[in-house]
């Protein structure tokens, strides 16, 4: 049963409200200048803004205080008593969004480019990937309530609601589509954001925030600036009825522990990496081609990324000759030169976490084949493509295999006996998501069956698409992305009659 409240929101004005900046932003030209200027915000709490492969500063962001984190949420509570009455609009609306904001996809991304560091192919794409995923989330349906039996002469009926104000905490790595693939759910089932954003990726969530503000009534969606320790004054603030984050494990206890205090519902997404398993039938070539491809895209710094592939031992040296031969083809540089395929590691921790994570796994065993250096003369954050071999004897695992390192470096595991491959996949941290590689496409779907990961693809390495469910289970977190997505995002009751 779907008996939905049919509450109107106010006509758009013409005095500059929210609705009324709609066709103001629909004014390509003026949104293009207005997307990319970068923001100065000179005081105690600025936090300078670092393009990682020139090291220039590019403009700077304040970090939210707790009196501006009030103001936020009492914003979005009192936005909520509308928004979540009216289904239908609230649909209508997110298709909107999606229009403005791929439409903006190209004067935002030289932005996103330069404090992030990708290529500005990748930044386009990333862009209109969550345009994208706005659409789909707008046809998303569910029922409201749904009936039960209570017993002899009695009914009962569960009804879902919006939780009210959800804090929305988002990473670097992808920061307009991990933000869109959690606000956009959210956002359908009624609920009001608040976005926090990472510094060092602010001043481009807050462009396209920007421009789903202009489409959303006041107060529906707001954006603030948090600490790079995830120290958040939002997740403890009493007036969020539910935390998404989306990250890494560590941050995550940092959030659920701070967000118990107030018995905050948290739901996380963080990285466990991703795997291939490559049979004995595979085409090393275009397997080897179609990896590279996924792992090397934003530089290796995905959560779900292929890092690691297993391969049959007679098969290793020709396997790791056609994926060094694709990295050769890869060109390391400024994201915002077109010769570039690869730009830098976004930060200067991040490279010293890739650094740390090669030299452990070197001195536990595993093998350069490919690459270690810097692959350009720029001062940045850079790491080439770079490729280790290792042979897991008496399925010991190596540090390369234990562990996974958001950069742009990939291994290549030996193997003999398929079902320890399997087993392997499935230790801690469990992968988040996984590929099987085979000419036998029925025999590789069996073997995709038993491989215990959050997403599995043959033939292919994705994770997921918008109008898929995607559960965060084990150490990959708990919650839900995709076409399920509106789930994390209510609550119900029982009324009995």
């Amino acid at each position: 049963m779907n008996n939905r409240d049919t509450t109107r929101f106010p006509a758009p004005r013409e005095d500059g409200d929210r609705f009324g900046r709609v066709a103001y932003q629909r004014e390509t030209g003026r949104v293009s200048t207005i997307l990319t200027q970068a923001r100065v915000c000179p005081g105690p709490q600025a936090r300078v803004c670092v393009n990682p492969a020139t090291l220039e500063s590019i403009g700077s962001v304040q970090i939210a205080t707790a009196r501006q984190i009030d103001g936020l949420v009492s914003r979005a509570q009192r936005a909520f008593a509308t928004w979540r009455g009216d289904r239908d609009a609230r649909q209508k609306l997110l298709a909107i969004c999606s229009r403005e904001l791929f439409g903006v996809a190209d004067a935002l991304a030289p932005l996103l480019t330069m404090e992030h560091g990708k290529p500005l192919d990748e930044s386009a794409g990333e862009i209109r990937a969550a345009a994208k995923f706005l659409a789909d989330t707008a046809r998303i349906d569910w029922d409201d309530d749904a009936p039960v039996c209570a017993g002899r002469n009695r009914t009962a009926v569960i009804e879902y609601r919006p939780v009210g104000v959800v804090a929305v905490l988002i990473p670097w790595d992808l920061p307009i589509l991990r933000m869109v693939a959690k606000i956009a759910p959210a956002l359908v089932a009624g609920n009001t954001v608040i976005v926090e954003t990472p510094p060092t990726v602010a001043l481009s969530v807050t462009r396209v925030v920007d421009v789903l503000e202009a489409v959303l009534p006041d107060g529906v969606l707001g954006t603030s600036v948090g600490h790079d320790d995830t120290g958040s004054s939002l997740v403890g603030h009493p007036g969020i009825g539910r935390v998404s984050y989306v990250g890494s494990r560590g941050g995550a206890r940092k959030i659920i522990s701070k967000a118990a205090r107030l018995l905050t519902p948290v739901a996380t997404t963080t990285g466990g990496g991703g795997a291939a398993v490559v049979l004995p039938d595979a085409h090393v070539d275009a397997t080897a081609t179609s990896l590279a491809g996924s792992a090397f895209l934003n530089a290796g710094q995905t959560l779900g990324g292929p890092s690691r592939a297993y391969v049959p031992t007679g098969m290793v040296d020709e396997f790791c000759d056609a994926l060094a031969e694709n990295m050769r083809m890869l060109t390391v540089g400024d994201g915002s030169s077109p010769e570039t395929s690869i730009g830098p590691l976004h930060s200067a921790r991040q490279l010293r976490v890739v650094e740390d994570f090669l030299a452990r796994s070197v001195a536990a065993g595993s093998t350069l084949v490919h690459g270690g250096g810097r692959g350009t003369d720029l001062p940045g954050h850079f790491l080439e493509p770079t490729l280790l071999r290792e042979i897991r004897d008496a399925g010991v695992p190596g540090a390369a295999v234990e562990t996974a390192a958001a950069g742009p470096v990939f291994t290549v595991v030996g193997f003999d006996d398929l079902d320890r491959v399997l087993g392997w996949i499935g230790e801690p941290p469990h992968a988040l998501s996984a590929s099987v590689w085979g000419t036998d496409i029925d025999r590789a779907a069996k073997v995709a069956e038993r491989v215990d990961a959050q997403s599995v693809s043959v033939n292919r390495h994705e994770v997921t698409d918008a109008t898929s469910p995607f559960e965060m289970v084990a150490a990959s977190g708990f919650g839900m992305i995709g076409g399920r997505a509106v789930d994390e995002f209510l609550q119900f009751r029982v009324i009995n009659h």
